[in-house]
């Protein structure tokens, strides 16, 4: 290219030299005789001139052709990487100048376009998965706009493509719900809505990452969980039903075994036997009994009217009751601390009921129980600690499952139904308590119920 260019330049030099000498006019003279020269020579340069101007304008537009050409491949390059394709510059080694920078573009146009590609793809991926949820998914800009929907979304709500972009209510189109997504706090939430004949559980949660939140604000999951509700109530219904239906008998049984351990006349196998009728009728009736309470916290799981309710007067009442239990396994009882709470007090004492006779209930001999009352971080926790068998891990998670039993034998003995911690977190479900349950095998269990301030 500087070879081109040095040849363009001295062209025109080169063709005066040429005529001058075709005239016969010597290329070098003296002072005195320049004006002379100059006259003479004239013509000749004049002439120069005019053959030069030609000349150096076709080589010039050769020269601005050629760049042009390649200032075009250039753009036709970065535009098909643009449109997603990728389409290389040609090369010549013979313009070292060209070939140098074409080969950096190249490069980076390469780079780009599998950057590009793999990015899509990723989008692709994650665009298969979620419109293959099952969950309702929407993300929200900063303005309160659908920015995203998946497929499950738009046919939970009946929406369409066309709802991207636009507010929330476009989507949703009902007012209600709009307004609680809208409002929910900063930290998120989730609450459960009815809608068009369907039960629907609504998880927001807020993004708080700066850069991305410019973007998107929140994410909403809507999980139809009308199914599960329908199949809990009939649960529920049957349970009731159940306990009803069970609840006539036993009591005659009941009845009948302490009619027939009241006969003098019974030989000592046969008022085993009604013993043992009696024993197992109890069983059964208190079974049912917690049934029956299980059911109706199911029913009836909206709060009643709440009161204050002194904790340490519920533990006292409590442990005042257990205490023959107490004293037959030589078991040593303390209440400390004090708190109140708004709330039922049937249900705070069938609450405190049931979490101390279980502390009696699976205690070993000698042992020890330990009722505390406090206010700690703004809520009122109440904690029950024993010195008792203890637990296993791999059992704490499933504790307040109806009827899970640890060691059924055991819980046999102790007349035990497994549905003491069911009712206990179904209470502290009502009035949004927080339940927790350490235990050491061996060492002993607390559990600790932490109320809201």
């Amino acid at each position: 290219m500087k070879r081109r260019i040095f040849i363009c330049c001295c062209a025109p030099a080169a063709l005066v030299a040429l005529l001058l000498f075709a005239a016969g006019l010597p290329a070098a003279v003296r002072a005195g005789a320049l004006p002379a020269y100059l006259a003479s020579a004239l013509p000749v340069l004049l002439a120069a001139l005019l053959l030069a101007l030609p000349l150096a304008a076709f080589l010039t537009g050769r020269l601005a052709a050629r760049l042009s050409g390649k200032v075009r491949e250039v753009a036709d390059s970065l535009k098909s990487l643009n449109g997603g394709e990728y389409r290389p510059i040609r090369t010549d080694s013979r313009d070292p100048e060209f070939y140098a920078v074409f080969r950096e573009i190249n490069e980076l146009s390469e780079t780009t376009h599998r950057h590009i590609r793999s990015e899509e793809q990723e989008r692709k991926k994650l665009n298969a998965v979620l419109d293959n949820v099952s969950q309702g998914i929407i993300a929200l800009g900063p303005s309160g706009g659908v920015a995203f929907a998946n497929h499950s979304a738009l046919d939970m709500f009946g929406g369409t493509r066309q709802d991207i972009g636009r507010q929330l209510v476009y989507l949703v189109e009902d007012s209600s719900l709009c307004r609680k997504i809208l409002d929910c706090p900063a930290a998120g939430g989730v609450f459960e809505e009815s809608l068009g004949g369907r039960e629907l559980s609504v998880a927001v949660r807020r993004i708080t990452d700066a850069p991305l939140s410019d973007i998107v604000a929140s994410i909403i999951i809507v999980t139809d969980v009308t199914r599960e509700k329908n199949i809990a109530r009939e649960k529920s219904d049957f349970f009731a039903n159940a306990s009803h239906e069970l609840k006539t008998p036993v009591t005659v049984m009941l009845g009948m075994s302490e009619l027939m351990l009241a006969r003098q006349t019974l030989d000592d196998t046969a008022k085993k036997q009604a013993g043992r009728i009696h024993r197992e009728a109890q069983r059964m009736a208190g079974l049912i009994a917690d049934m029956l309470r299980l059911s109706h916290l199911e029913r009836h799981a909206e709060e009643p009217a709440a009161v204050p309710v002194d904790l340490r007067a519920v533990a006292d009442e409590v442990m005042a009751e257990l205490a023959p239990a107490c004293a037959q396994k030589r078991i040593a009882a303390e209440v400390s601390g004090a708190g109140a709470v708004q709330a039922d007090p049937k249900r705070i004492y069938e609450l405190v009921e049931n979490l101390c006779s279980n502390a009696v209930n699976y205690n070993r001999e000698g042992g020890a129980i330990r009722v505390t009352v406090a206010a700690e971080g703004g809520r009122v926790v109440l904690r029950v600690a024993d010195t008792g068998i203890g637990i296993a891990a791999e059992h704490l998670p499933r504790l307040c499952e109806r009827f899970y039993r640890v060691d059924k034998s055991r819980s046999k003995k102790t007349g035990g139904t497994g549905l003491g911690l069911a009712i206990v977190k179904h209470i502290c479900a009502v009035y949004g308590a927080e339940l927790q349950i350490a235990s050491t095998p061996d060492v002993g269990t607390t559990v600790t119920v932490s109320f809201p301030g």
